[in-house]
């Protein structure tokens, strides 16, 4: 039987990676690149002696002395080249760093931190690289998003990796959400692969739910109100394509290519996975003739959960106010990827509260849905009362499938702004996922939950994760 082989290298599948990045050169690291190089040369490396050591790292890493690490560390110089082939060798590689040795730091919207070797009750110091006045609206891999707010009230947007101390302004995405309101807000930023790559943030404003921008070439909108972008909750890139889930679970794949300018553009949308029927009452894609691409529309929604309504609320004229405000500006105008609701098993009052999230993560080629449901009592810290993951491949016909056996040689880490799948070699079992504001660990294959340790605001805190290996 003829086999189907890749069109190119950069097709190779993940699995095929991994035993490619497993049979590597990695050159041990140390605690000092200059004292190996003192060892090596024999000499103190002085200014007049800079031509020989350039030479010298020409040699060993075969691609020039700007391709190494800065820091005082030695890299996997093969890895590193691999890296470089193209955007999914660079996330292959990324994918099999071991978890242990890319444990997060937890980075909260003042910029203060706090990093694994932190005693409990630490007080956390600030960002030392972070530019003043800034507030720090997100995180992907080792880059925050920040938003520096001038005496005008007018916003500008920038990326800035606290690891190298690089900033990348973004004047582009300050033209679009550079004068809004107070109730706007970024509710995600997403890099394809580099900061000159595309990124895609994702906002509260009905008018321009995501954008895509390019640094230094322009940036993408969707028609203002339009599905299905309205419902998207989350979205997770796999490949060179964006996916995006909404709350009543549809998953949508969006095609993105380059105009003749280098501007990126959503040049296709096609529905995956449709809504469970008469499992949700959210608001959805209005359900058209399953042989044509879905249109858009809207069904009648009360957004219920398992028969739960949302707590109610009393509008007091602060809030008449807002509504208003939300009316005329489009802020605040999209859910976020939240459903709340009252207990109604507690007896006394105030009433506990339950909420819902979802979660889509990118993890070894597949795209994972994660749906927590996490309990708020009335005078305790929170704790995480069911978790569930789904996985599915991203072909036509997919479908939602509950995972049980565990994650396999995989950790997530989950949190409102960013959620990775690490590569762990750890064997036997052990938790497979981890809650940024709780500090629980959930191992998916036994089903079990650690206590909870800590108390983090879930709408401030944001993982950051730094680079093992930089090309």
């Amino acid at each position: 039987m003829a086999t189907s082989t890749p069109a190119s290298w950069s097709e190779l599948p993940p699995d095929v990676l991994g035993l490619v990045i497993n049979r590597l050169v990695s050159l041990p690291r140390r605690a000092s690149l200059w004292s190996r190089l003192r060892r090596h040369l024999g000499f103190r490396a002085r200014f007049r002696e800079w031509p020989r050591v350039r030479r010298f790292l020409d040699f060993i890493a075969g691609f020039g002395f700007k391709k190494v690490r800065r820091d005082r560390h030695w890299v996997s110089f093969d890895r590193a080249r691999f890296r470089m082939v193209c955007r999914s060798w660079h996330r292959a590689m990324r994918r099999h760093i071991a978890a242990s040795r890319q444990v997060p730091w937890i980075v909260m919207s003042d910029g203060s931190f706090f990093t694994p070797s932190d005693p409990v009750g630490t007080s956390p110091s600030r960002l030392p690289t972070l530019p003043s006045n800034t507030t720090c609206i997100a995180s992907c891999d080792d880059w925050l998003a920040l938003d520096l707010i001038d005496d005008d009230k007018m916003h500008s947007y920038s990326l800035h990796n606290p690891f190298t101390g690089t900033t990348v302004l973004l004047p582009e995405l300050d033209a679009i959400i550079g004068n809004v309101s107070k109730i706007f807000k970024v509710r995600k930023v997403l890099l394809r692969s580099t900061p000159s790559d595309i990124i895609a943030v994702m906002t509260n404003n009905w008018n321009h739910p995501l954008i895509l921008v390019r640094p230094g070439k322009g940036v993408w909108l969707p028609e203002p109100q339009s599905v299905p972008f309205i419902y998207i909750v989350d979205i997770a890139f796999l490949g060179d394509k964006l996916y995006g889930i909404t709350r009543a679970e549809d998953l949508v794949s969006l095609d993105i290519n380059f105009d003749s300018d280098g501007i990126p553009t959503v040049t296709s949308i096609e529905r995956l996975i449709k809504h469970p029927s008469g499992n949700y009452d959210f608001d959805v894609w209005r359900d058209v003739d399953d042989n044509k691409n879905d249109e858009g529309g809207k069904d009648e929604a009360t957004n219920n959960y398992e028969g739960h309504t949302e707590a109610p609320r009393e509008q007091n004229p602060e809030e008449a106010a807002l509504e208003e405000l939300r009316k005329k500006t489009g802020d605040d105008m999209i859910l976020e990827g939240v459903v709340c609701w009252v207990d109604d098993d507690v007896p006394y009052e105030p009433k506990d509260l339950i909420t819902v999230m979802w979660h889509l993560v990118e993890s070894c080629g597949k795209l994972l849905m994660v749906r927590r449901q996490l309990h708020w009592p009335a005078y305790s810290i929170n704790f995480t009362s069911k978790v569930e993951v789904y996985e599915t491949g991203v072909n036509e016909g997919a479908q939602w499938v509950l995972v049980s056996g565990g994650l396999g040689n995989q950790t997530l880490f989950i949190s409102k702004f960013f959620c990775k799948s690490i590569y762990t070699c750890e064997d036997g079992d052990r938790e497979d996922l981890h809650f940024i504001d709780t500090g629980e660990k959930y191992n998916l294959k036994s089903q079990t939950m650690s206590p909870t340790w800590r108390d983090f605001s879930y709408q401030e805190s944001m993982w950051i994760f730094s680079e093992e290996l930089v090309v």
